[in-house]
């Protein structure tokens, strides 16, 4: 009772007793049954953590009786050693009840001090990553290696304010508590060497200072001596590179090591990465209103300026605390007020060019060349082709370039083979690029890019129509590298360059290369017909007049104006149209065109027939029908032969419309021409719904449909789908109809059609309901 009564009123006895105790059972057991009964393995088969264990062989935290039920077991001890400790784990829990009870001190075995920074308060929409670092940190999993977890992400993306979140809410997992040190991977100072770091990590060890070894491998060797029967948390800050912070990691024991890093560190081959993206909008959004909650009424920003500075930040915390702590001593600018660009973030003590400046400086010159080139790259996305054209280099050294600067974040690569900045490093790019490179570089790399674009089009274009009539139309310009082999990669290319083609087309004219602007813009018609890009159509092509007329070329003049007018029909303005179109037949007479002059003519009769002048349009259409067949390729001849049978049927001439469609037809698909294919079908189907062959109809828009949707005609798609509808309601079939003009009423909607929008609902609504 003596003893009881000693352990009961002086905890720190009791609780030596049961920790020295179960650390002796632990050595037995140890020395009788091995790695059965490793902490590690120990843990797994008692279903805790590691660290738990740890905890209760150092006297940090006791055990409930349960669990301590279950190791002792797992010991296999007798059961007068079990009745023993479970009597000293009672004994320690009892003096520490009485401690609780009496308000005096608890018993504490000390752990090292955790040197970490200060946990801040704002750390909004990080709850799905804090939850994964805690899984990856506390699992059993991989508990026979040690686990390295890695936070990688753009600079000021919040890497290091989850990772001390992180630290701090695994205090109680990891009983030798948890050291932390910035290596100064990316600031204004050199990197901290590992020899160095070693060195620190020692002394956050408590190791004395005359044992701190002088040589730097001396030193490493120290640490892995110290980590290797420690659990503890390493977290190491501001890594530049797997070379930098591998030395460091132990390589035995049961810690844990948590990395931060704009570096992916794919040099760790066994680490768990965890990518550290910018905020949502939602959480970007709260995250202002809580920074900004302390402002006077008077001073606060209206909802609109909110909403604005918000979207300026682009979902980097770093960037929304700048600007909060602008706002509290100033307005924050508009666009109006500033250019745009990334100079604004800035507040005295942080600067946001000067973090992104920290990522570039520790680049290899040839990828800080490469990265500051494309900050001139006006466009949003790119492929490696563009990088290798703004660069000047092959393929293979661009693609190095650009796996590097992934690598370090500065670069992202949202979808296989395109690469995109984030906004703020875009400006800051651009900035960059602004500010180092001379007025001859800029002009260099936008004539590059212009070459590209114009490149990349033509041999798109090759591909969509190999047969267009091509007249000066020839290019001289650097290999594209891609990797263009068919229709279907054609049209991929092209629209992923969309709006890159058109800046490479104002970009083009800006310069002075009129015969770029304009061959650039021929080059993406045929894309622009395909795809209905009235815009872009429209755009290209009102530049490429203007330079042609600049530089007083009568074809470019005259293909432009032909092209125009073509935008200009499909865009529902035939007046228009047909004013271009008789200034292009006009211009290819003053050039002794003739074949021009017929193709233009043949684009005059279409416009009378839309304007409803279809006699006029029937003669015209007849006279270059005749010229062409006799001089012109096979495709312009098909063309006009589908156009005059479309003209025929508006006539009440199916009969005569068919063969001619037919004949169409046959040098479509030889040609492979698709869209041209799909078109002829829909014309066909019109002529066989005339005659009431309603079976040869549907098949035709059947055909229609299918081919439209597989060459990327959202209108040809759509006018097979209304042509289906057509046979389905004349053959009283209406849920099929209900189907297929739904089916339309989407493509003309995607079209933007508003007449034929309005026709297919008026149908929809006569439809009879067939419901129940």
């Amino acid at each position: 009772m003596v003893g009881t009564s000693r352990r009961a009123v002086d905890p720190d006895a009791a609780l030596e007793d049961f920790v020295s105790a179960l650390n002796q059972a632990m050595l037995r057991a140890e020395k009788q049954l091995g790695a059965t009964v490793k902490r590690t393995n120990l843990a797994k088969r008692v279903n805790i953590s590691v660290g738990s264990v740890y905890a209760y062989l150092k006297g940090t935290t006791l055990p409930s009786a349960s669990v301590l039920e279950s190791i002792l077991c797992e010991l296999q001890l007798d059961g007068a050693a079990i009745g023993q400790l479970q009597t000293l784990r009672d004994y320690a829990e009892i003096a520490r009840r009485t401690c609780r009870e009496r308000g005096a001190k608890q018993p504490s075995r000390g752990t090292y001090a955790a040197e970490l920074p200060r946990d801040i308060r704002q750390l909004h929409g990080r709850k799905a990553e804090l939850a994964q670092i805690l899984a990856v940190l506390t699992s059993s999993a991989q508990a026979e290696f040690v686990t390295v977890c890695v936070l990688c992400g753009v600079g000021g993306v919040g890497k290091t304010a989850l990772a001390v979140r992180a630290a701090r809410s695994l205090e109680k997992e990891f009983p030798d508590g948890c050291l932390f040190l910035d290596l100064h991977g990316y600031a204004d100072t050199p990197a901290m060497s590992a020899g160095e770091a070693a060195g620190k990590l020692l002394r956050q060890l408590k190791a004395p200072p005359e044992s701190v070894p002088v040589h730097q491998e001396d030193r490493l060797v120290a640490l892995h001596e110290l980590l290797t029967d420690k659990c503890l948390l390493l977290v190491l800050d501001n890594v530049l590179d797997a070379a930098h912070v591998r030395a460091l990691l132990p390589t035995d024991g049961d810690s844990r090591v948590l990395l931060t890093s704009r570096s992916n560190l794919n040099g760790l081959d066994d680490a768990r990465r965890l990518p550290i993206t910018p905020l949502s909008v939602n959480d970007s959004a709260e995250l202002v209103r809580e920074l900004l909650a302390d402002l006077p009424d008077d001073r606060r920003p209206s909802e609109e300026q909110l909403v604005a500075m918000t979207r300026r930040c682009h979902g980097l915390p770093v960037a929304i605390k700048i600007a909060a702590a602008v706002v509290h001593t100033e307005t924050w600018p508009s666009v109006a007020d500033d250019d745009g660009g990334i100079e604004v973030f800035h507040d005295g003590d942080r600067d946001l060019p000067a973090l992104f400046e920290y990522s570039v400086a520790r680049l290899a010159p040839e990828h800080a060349r490469a990265f500051t080139l494309l900050g001139l790259h006006a466009g949003r996305d790119f492929d490696l082709a563009a990088v290798a054209a703004i660069a000047d280099v092959d393929s293979g050294v661009a693609r190095r370039s650009v796996r590097h600067l992934i690598e370090v974040n500065l670069l992202a690569s949202p979808r296989a083979g395109r690469y995109e900045f984030h906004d703020l490093i875009k400006s800051f790019a651009h900035q960059r690029a602004q500010t180092t490179l001379t007025r001859d570089d800029h002009a260099q790399v936008r004539a590059r890019l212009v070459d590209h674009y114009l490149s990349t089009a033509d041999a798109a274009d090759r591909l969509l129509t190999p047969t267009r009539h091509r007249a000066a139309m020839a290019p001289s310009v650097r290999d594209t590298a891609h990797q263009m082999r068919e229709y279907r990669s054609a049209m991929a290319q092209l629209t992923a360059d969309r709006d890159n083609l058109l800046t490479a087309a104002i970009t083009a004219y800006a310069l002075g290369r009129d015969e770029q602007c304009w061959q650039l813009a021929f080059a993406v018609r045929e894309f622009a017909f395909i795809t209905h890009d009235i815009d872009l159509w429209l755009r290209t092509h009102e530049l490429a007049l203007a330079a042609a007329e600049r530089s007083a070329d009568g074809y470019a003049e005259a293909v432009t104006y032909n092209n125009l007018g073509l935008a200009e029909l499909s865009g529902g303005h035939v007046t228009a149209a047909a004013a271009l179109y008789r200034r292009a037949r006009a211009r290819f007479q003053q050039i002794g065109d003739t074949y021009g002059e017929h193709i233009a003519l043949a684009h005059e009769a279409w416009a009378d027939f839309v304007a409803g002048e279809s006699a006029q349009a029937l003669r015209k259409s007849a006279t270059a029908l005749a010229y062409l067949t006799a001089h012109g390729n096979p495709r312009n001849v098909a063309i006009l032969l589908r156009d005059t049978a479309t003209i025929e049927i508006a006539a009440g001439r199916y009969a005569e419309a068919v063969p001619m469609v037919q004949e169409a037809l046959e040098v479509f698909h030889a040609q492979q021409l698709h869209v041209d294919e799909a078109m002829a079908y829909n014309v066909l189907g019109s002529a066989y719904r005339q005659l009431d062959a309603l079976q040869q109809a549907g098949e035709m828009f059947s055909h229609a449909a299918e081919l439209a949707t597989r060459s990327g005609s959202t209108l040809e798609q759509t006018r097979g789908y209304d042509g289906l509808g057509e046979i389905a309601a004349a053959q009283a079939n209406w849920p099929a109809a209900r189907m297929h003009w739904n089916q339309a009423l989407s493509g003309y909607t995607m079209l933007r059609d508003r007449r034929r929008q309005d026709e297919i609902r008026t149908r929809l609504q006569a439809l009879p309901d067939t419901d129940g």
